[in-house]
């Protein structure tokens, strides 16, 4: 499933315990579903998903609290990073699931702490695999989704309403070209194709 050389080596790089696996579906396809840390009843699915794909789940790396000494948050991060590529586009999703409803400072947080993980790997591709490319040309992505309704297996899932989907979110522009100016609120969702995901934070 994993073609591209990033994401191959990526693979090789990041524990089997911290990626998330999709699985086939019934209809053809893959999907996945993703969990809040606290709560594994608190999910969405993915569904639709490309043929390279990888997806890593961030808060298995423990907060390094031993060495940094938290003054900004830094120790913080995002439960998951998804990297795609599709359509000739490379693109790193990183992804919150929040069952509360946090400040927008915690949210912020998380997701650059999700970020300067993901920059720590990209160094150790370049370096330990001697990639100088590696990684390189991603286009990143901040998205939260929170309010994940309940799933009711009696009823039929309720038609996804076009305001529910994402809200852009300005953040403060700190100067580096990589880093996202803004992220993305879904909610509402139970289930989302990864195309429309991509779609509305692009």
């Amino acid at each position: 499933m994993i073609d591209s050389e990033d994401l191959t080596i990526l693979a090789e790089l990041v524990s089997e315990d911290a990626q998330v696996l999709p699985i086939d579906t019934v209809y053809g396809g893959q999907e996945v579903t993703l969990t809040e840390e606290e709560d594994i009843d608190y999910f969405i699915k993915i569904k639709g998903l490309s043929e390279q794909i990888l997806i890593i789940k961030c808060d298995k790396f423990p907060a390094p609290k031993s060495i940094f000494k938290n003054s900004k948050r830094e120790c913080k991060r995002a439960d998951y990073i998804i990297l795609t590529n599709t359509e000739n586009k490379k693109t790193a999703v990183f992804l919150e699931l929040k069952k509360g409803n946090p400040d927008n400072a915690e949210l912020i947080c998380q997701l650059k702490g999700a970020f300067c993980f993901l920059k720590y790997c990209q160094k150790i591709g370049q370096v330990f695999w001697e990639k100088p490319n590696f990684l390189a040309g991603y286009e990143y992505k901040f998205a939260v989704i929170k309010e994940i309704p309940k799933v009711n297996l009696k009823k039929k899932t309720t038609r996804i309403r076009h305001e529910n989907l994402a809200n852009r979110i300005k953040m403060k522009n700190i100067g580096i070209p990589e880093m996202p100016t803004c992220y993305f609120i879904f909610k509402h969702q139970e289930e989302i194709h990864l195309k429309k995901l991509l779609n509305n934070i692009s």
